[in-house]
């Protein structure tokens, strides 16, 4: 099973980086929020030798580091994380997701964003994710409709990330407006999808 994973791991990772040219950013403080996951699962040392494998220096929150990079991260650490997740790298990629949702709101950024959507509000939340991803990240475009009281929907084009990366995401970010709900994806092809979110 282990072999299975790291070889649908690294050929996934392979796919999506080409849709990673050079120029597309993500920033440090999601890469150091996977690496505090890996952490927390596997120890410090698997951190440490996971962010090694990539990159000489630790990561700076705020600084651009290539998007191919992040995706290579992000399948290591799944790959490490699967077993914790009843062997499935797709539940691995979507708590990997949840973590940088965690990351986001714990910076400044964040904690501001936060305070000015205040609890409760998805559609509030979610209206202005395009603006959020685009500060964490250099590439793609986002647009939101609002559904109903209830639901919304968020179009990703030109983001390679894997679609159980965003719904780690969007559920962690419901959660942090406290509220409960789901996340439906519904991929095109391996850089455009659209999720719908629902809430109770």
């Amino acid at each position: 099973m282990p072999s299975l994973i790291h070889a649908r791991a690294v050929k996934e990772c392979r796919e999506r980086q080409v849709f990673a040219p050079a120029g597309t950013t993500v920033r440090g403080l999601i890469f150091n929020a996977v690496l505090g996951l890996v952490s927390r699962h596997q120890g410090e040392a698997a951190s440490v030798e996971l962010r090694e494998r990539i990159s000489k220096k630790s990561y700076i929150d705020f600084f651009p580091y290539p998007a191919s990079d992040f995706l290579q991260l992000l399948y290591s650490a799944a790959e490490l994380l699967a077993p914790k997740h009843g062997g499935s790298l797709d539940e691995a990629i979507r708590a990997c997701g949840a973590a940088a949702v965690s990351g986001f709101f714990q910076s400044a950024v964040g904690r501001t964003l936060t305070h000015l959507i205040g609890r409760g509000d998805p559609k509030r939340l979610f209206s202005n994710a395009p603006t959020a991803y685009s500060t964490t990240v250099g590439y793609g475009q986002r647009t939101y409709v609002k559904l109903s009281d209830r639901s919304v929907r968020l179009h990703f084009l030109g983001d390679m990330q894997p679609v159980q990366f965003h719904q780690g995401v969007l559920e962690e970010a419901l959660a942090a407006v406290g509220c409960k709900g789901r996340v439906v994806a519904r991929p095109f092809s391996m850089d455009e999808a659209e999720y719908t979110i629902e809430w109770e």
